[in-house]
C-alpha cells in the first residue's frame, strides 16, 4: 500500500493536465478563421470550387460543436480533480481526527 497515494497524486495530475490541455484545444478551435466564401476563385474550377465551399461549411458547422464538447469534457475534468482533491482532504482530515481522537483517549 506504500505506492498508493503516489499513484492517486499522479491520476489528479493526469485529470488536471487533460482539463488544462482540452481548454487549449477549443481556445485554437475558437482561433480558427473561416474557410468558406475565402478561396472560390483560387481553385481554378467552379466544381472544385463548389466542393471545398461545401467541405468549408461542414467544417465549421463540425468544429462549432467539437468545440462545445471539448469544452464540457474540460469542465468535467477540472470539476473532477476538485472534486477528487477535496475528497482527499476530507480523509485526510479524518484520519488526523481520529488519531487525535485515540491518543487523547489513550492520554486519560
Amino acid at each position: 500500500m506504500a505506492g498508493e497515494g503516489d499513484h492517486t497524486r499522479a491520476d489528479l495530475d493526469v485529470i488536471k493536465e487533460m482539463g488544462t490541455g482540452l481548454t487549449k484545444v477549443k481556445k485554437a478551435f475558437e482561433g480558427l478563421g473561416k474557410l468558406s466564401g475565402k478561396y472560390g476563385d483560387e481553385f481554378g474550377h467552379r466544381g472544385l470550387a463548389d466542393k471545398f465551399e461545401d467541405f468549408a461549411g461542414n467544417w465549421e458547422i463540425t468544429r462549432e460543436k467539437l468545440t462545445g464538447e471539448v469544452e464540457a469534457l474540460a469542465k468535467i475534468a477540472k470539476e473532477a480533480a476538485k472534486a477528487y482533491e477535496d475528497i482527499d482532504h476530507q480523509l485526510a482530515e479524518a484520519i488526523r481526527n481520529a488519531r487525535d481522537s485515540e491518543n487523547s483517549q489513550r492520554g486519560k
